[in-house]
């Protein structure tokens, strides 16, 4: 019996972090992002005017990288409208990718804001320049700047609920680390009111930067395991794999493969089946198959390969060390 590939049809626009039966809906992301960036130069003002009333550094800090933020909201917007596009001639599995290299570039942004904190800290505590002045002003606008933080992170939890964008996560990952930066420069500029030393401020000031450092280097790689199509989780894998063998007709599966790419994933694997089927009754078990695994995983852009019971010395895609 020769070997031949069923393509499934691809959903479009659907895709990655809760993969399974869900209502994907792509205007949520780009409705997230419209949000963000709305939130993020209402966040610019309040800091700009907190780090003019008080010259604290850590107030400085949370206002660079606010500034950094505005511009990655952009940024996300365009990405996420660009990974939307369908496919065309040029781009047969669509603009998805796109997200992943956004990402790498919010990483870097994010690091770059963060080593300007430390240089401008160190300098700071340098000459002296560690006095902070109205003290309860900035108390009272981080604390807005957290209510307005967790508004975004949860806008950005409900998109992804229907638009899994690697965007939209990386944005979520970064307001959720703004949340706990703005707790901590709180807790420094009511220490100071305090009595606590002066000196603390800059300090703080370089803690945000290496925890913006830290989140950069998460979104980083969230970033590359796209781009570098990155198996999806194993418990993904094992599912499609559950569902692929329990099938009527299945005697076999090996070469399962699976990537992300932007709001959809990636999935290909050869099934083995009795070798005296006709090409027809071949052809009704992948289109089963594939319609098994959409119900599951709607996001999903399938390619099966057939094969005759027991054949599995196809080596088009091997890895070596690894046939399953």
């Amino acid at each position: 019996m020769p070997h031949f590939f069923i393509r499934s049809k691809t959903v479009s626009q659907r895709s990655a972090a809760s993969l399974r039966k869900t209502d994907i809906r792509p205007r949520y992301a780009l409705i997230s992002a419209a949000i963000t960036t709305t939130v993020v130069i209402f966040l610019i003002c309040l800091k700009a005017y907190a780090y003019y009333q008080s010259g604290s550094a850590s107030v400085m800090a949370t206002l660079v990288d606010s500034v950094s933020d505005f511009s990655i909201s952009i940024c996300s917007l365009l990405a996420i409208r660009y990974s939307l596009k369908p496919a065309d001639d040029d781009h047969r599995h669509g603009h998805g990718k796109i997200e992943g290299l956004f990402a790498l570039f919010e990483s870097s942004f994010i690091a770059g804001a963060a080593v300007f904190v430390i240089f401008e800290s160190l300098s700071r505590f340098a000459r002296g320049e560690t006095q902070v002045f109205d003290h309860m002003i900035a108390i009272i606008i981080m604390g807005v700047s957290i209510i307005c933080s967790l508004f975004l992170v949860l806008v950005q939890r409900l998109s992804l609920k229907y638009a899994p964008s690697l965007a939209v996560e990386s944005n979520k990952a970064n307001y959720s680390t703004d949340i706990v930066v703005n707790i901590g420069i709180i807790g420094v500029l009511v220490g100071m009111y305090y009595g606590l030393p002066s000196w603390i401020d800059p300090f703080c000031a370089i803690a945000i930067a290496f925890y913006m450092i830290s989140t950069a280097r998460g979104i980083a790689r969230e970033g590359l395991d796209m781009l570098l199509d990155r198996e999806l989780p194993g418990e993904i894998r094992e599912r499609i794999t559950r569902i692929t063998l329990t099938h009527k007709g299945v005697m076999g599966m090996h070469d399962l493969r699976t990537h992300r790419s932007g709001m959809k994933i990636c999935v290909s694997f050869d099934i083995e089946v009795d070798a005296d089927l006709s090409l027809n009754a071949a052809h009704d078990i992948c289109r089963e198959v594939e319609e098994s695994i959409l119900k599951e995983f709607p996001s999903a852009d399938i390619l099966i390969h057939v094969d005759p019971h027991n054949d599995t010395t196809d080596s088009r895609h091997r890895v070596d060390g690894v046939h399953d």
